[in-house]
């Protein structure tokens, strides 16, 4: 047995097409040395190293994999010393996929900095082995290469890989929060020089075949799609490439300087300290001292160009573990394992199937109509888009065209592609294009007797099997699908503004609503590339239900006398993405102060908002937000934002008593504990499945600070007996919104935690920006 998995290497060879072990079968390759998840194949004199583990969808480098890989290599010295192998082609057995990088399953749970360490240090000194092979060495990227995909690659003397969409070679450690450790800011400057290098590691990036020739990354861009079944061109043409390095010493040539400019900055001291320090300070703007691991990538690659490669290699372990034992980082991993998690459909969907749309209705061709179109249209979907005149229709079918005409212009797509997805969308006035549809989403205005009204007229006119959906964002899914004679066809649908940009959609459950729809909502949100949140219905659902209550405390603060920008500058410094007044003229005032309203009715009087600042939103309709050029700020016309807008806060200041200051600290607790207090609520009322549901769709839907993990990961890292301190001291000082909810109070009490089976955060440090590496620069 050659240890290819059965169930996803299947004889067809039309599913095969980038598979090696086609080509393998084809020259009559036979293994000479065979582990359990590597072999070891000779074709003449070309060795190939097949790495493929066999009970997973993809290459992971683990403590399983790291010893085989070793063993192998030493065995292929033993073939090379004989004169039997004289080139080395290191590949995968996994069709469309080389080595994704480093198995988070063993890293995660590990809270050890020396151990994390030395995990990093076993995979350097197995890829040394590939550099010390005395023969040349290829490796044939087939697919994504990440991590220690990419390591593995940088150590072999040449690169080459497929021109085949799936195709991507980078290092995103940086997002997990962590630094590349398999001699990735080692090799990696070597190769395609300092600033390029940085232009990887820092922002964790990953690369396109074509670009990654273009800055000398890999060596060779080979076809990557076969004409016909079993041809196998890849392979063909790396074993060609193989063939001509026969023999030939692995010189490593390096081109990274291709002018004066480039030799400064890439090859001298001070050239080094200059990209350094600009990449520093583009660092403080972007990551502004939260994330730790670009600052500990910075200093790491900085420090590898100065110094020999064991010294080098060893400083990035020692990096590797600081960061692995960070709160920092164990946050950005259950972040991911979250959306990934997402992507389980029928774990998520409990058995249901759904269906899969090929035809979608959009009712309203406003600004939120159009984008769902035009997302749609990108993943092949056909689209009817309906309103009530033609000329909100043509409106809405030029918002499309402009999307792909723009692409265009950018060299993003060719003139052909974007025609054809901008035909792909079509437009009336009647609702008969909306009777061949799968699924149908209204965008209308937030009103319930219209969109009841919109209801009624598709339930005649659509098959039986069409899901009907509504993008509402806080209305009930419940009320609007009672009036159907078949409700359960009624689901929510709610993607968030920009749709293009948003990541969240919630798939809202009303009472009546079929397990089957609500799959067809999950699967066409996965479908559009979202990350989709099954929730029961409920005012304002998840994320408009939390915010709600946040940006409500916000404007508490304001009519106290706290001024916008020290509320916005707190929340800001506490970790969000924008501050709640910038984020209330996003929204637009006039749509937040449309929600309050029945937020207070369907949940209380902790939603109540001061009369008189509802009257001063009602009065200034000029005053909306960004849309309208101004808010709580002024906007020009390109949306940038300006200063505070002077007429409308003169308004708001007549309003306030006395102007106060609160401490930072005080503003962004009070802003955050009254949202921890009603996620408390929404778990007692399981409007979601779990906690992780509801802090996935905090990060995906607010922007809530990813480096926590999401505001129950917070309130976990914080330690919930402080939490219920603070929220009593709060209760006392500003009402009793802020007493602490049992549910939080139980777990204090109990030592436990909202997710007890994730690394315990006292095993932990959080990283201060104090303590990110800046003294080389």
């Amino acid at each position: 047995s050659d240890r290819r998995d059965s169930k996803r290497d299947p004889p067809n060879p039309l599913r095969a097409k980038m598979s090696i072990y086609s080509y393998l079968d084809s020259v009559i390759a036979k293994p000479i040395h065979q582990l359990h998840d590597v072999c070891l194949y000779k074709v003449g004199s070309v060795g190939y190293i097949v790495i493929n583990m066999v009970d997973r969808p993809v290459n992971v480098m683990n403590e399983r994999l790291d010893p085989q890989f070793k063993t192998i290599l030493k065995k292929t010295q033993e073939l090379i010393s004989s004169r039997s192998i004289g080139v080395v082609v290191i590949a995968s057995g996994k069709k469309n996929s080389f080595i994704a990088g480093a198995d988070i399953d063993m890293l995660y749970p590990n809270t050890d900095p020396k151990k994390i360490a030395d995990l990093a240090r076993q995979c350097q000194i197995g890829f040394t082995l590939i550099e010390k092979l005395s023969v040349p060495t290829i490796a044939a990227i087939n697919g994504a290469a990440l991590g220690a995909g990419c390591e593995i690659a940088l150590a072999c003397t040449y690169r080459v890989c497929a021109d085949h969409k799936q195709v991507t070679i980078g290092l995103p450690e940086v997002k997990l929060g962590l630094i590349p450790g398999g001699g990735g800011t080692v090799r990696l400057p070597k190769v395609v020089g300092l600033q390029e290098a940085l232009k990887v590691i820092l922002p964790g990036g990953a690369l396109k075949p074509k670009k990654a020739r273009k800055i000398g990354l890999v060596d060779e861009v080979f076809p990557g799609v076969d004409a016909f079944a079993g041809q196998g061109i890849f392979w063909k043409h790396v074993t060609e490439f193989a063939r001509k390095k026969l023999w030939k010493k692995p010189v490593r040539v390096y081109k990274p300087n291709k002018t004066w400019t480039d030799y400064m900055l890439n090859s001298t001291t001070i050239g080094n300290w200059i990209v350094g320090r600009q990449a520093a300070q583009g660092l403080d703007k972007m990551a502004k001292g939260k994330y730790p691991a670009p600052y500990f990538a910075l200093d790491s690659t900085i420090n590898a160009v100065g110094s020999n490669s064991q010294y080098a290699e060893e400083y990035e372990a020692k990096h590797f573990g600081t960061l692995g034992n960070s709160l920092q980082s164990k946050s950005l991993i259950s972040l991911f394992k979250m959306i990934e998690g997402s992507k389980k459909f029928s774990e998520k969907c409990q058995g249901a199937k759904g269906m899969r749309p090929k035809k979608v209705g959009v009712v309203g061709a406003g600004v939120m109509g159009s984008q769902i179109a035009v997302l749609c249209a990108k993943k092949g979907l056909k689209v009817y888009m309906r309103d009530i005149k033609q000329s909100f229709v043509d409106k809405g079918l030029k918002l499309v065209s402009d999307t792909f005409n723009a692409r265009v212009e950018k060299k993003r797509m060719t003139r052909s592609q974007a025609d054809k997805k901008i035909n792909l969308v079509e437009g009336g006035t009647t609702v008969d294009g909306f009777r061949d549809c799968d699924l149908i989403i209204e965008a209308a205005v937030e009103l319930m007797q219209l969109k009841k009204k919109i209801f009624a007229e598709l339930e005649e006119v659509t098959k039986s099997s069409c899901v009907l959906a509504t993008n509402t964002s806080s209305l009930s899914i419940t009320e609007l699908a009672s009036t159907l004679q078949n409700p359960d066809r009624c689901v929510g649908i709610h993607f968030f503004n920009p749709v293009g940009k948003m990541p969240l959609v919630e798939v809202i459950k009303s009472t009546f609503t079929s397990p089957e729809s609500v799959a067809t909502g999950y699967r066409f949100a996965l479908s559009l590339g979202k990350v989709p949140v099954v929730c029961n219905d409920c005012p304002g659902f998840v994320v408009n239900r939390i915010l709600g209550i946040y940006m409500g405390e916000a404007v508490k603060l304001a009519m106290e006398g706290c001024s916008l920008p020290a509320v916005d500058k707190a929340l800001l410094s506490f970790g969000m993405p924008m501050g709640p007044f910038r984020l209330m003229d996003e929204v637009g005032l006039d749509v937040a102060a449309h929600v309050a309203p029945v937020l207070e009715a369907g949940l209380g009087e902790r939603y109540a908002s001061d009369p008189r600042y509802s009257d001063l939103i009602k009065k200034n309709s000029n005053f909306l937000g960004k849309k309208t050029g101004a808010g709580f700020y002024s906007y020009n016309k390109k949306g940038k934002q300006g200063g505070l807008n002077s007429p409308f806060v003169a308004q708001l200041n007549k309003l306030i008593k006395k102007k106060t200051r609160y401490p930072s600290k005080f503003i962004a607790d009070r802003c955050v504990m009254v949202m921890l207090n009603e996620a408390c609520m929404i778990l007692e009322e399981g409007m979601v499945e779990d906690p992780e549901d509801l802090d996935l769709a905090m990060v995906m839907g607010t922007g809530f600070a990813p480096f926590t993990g999401g505001l129950l990961s917070y309130a976990d890292q914080r330690g919930l007996k402080e939490c219920v301190q603070r929220m009593k001291f709060l209760a006392s000082k500003c009402g009793k919104r802020f007493s602490p909810h049992k549910k939080i109070i139980e777990l204090a009490e109990s030592g436990g935690r909202f997710f007890p089976k994730r690394p315990n955060p006292s095993k932990l440090r959080l990283i201060p920006s104090s303590e990110c590496p800046r003294s080389k620069l």
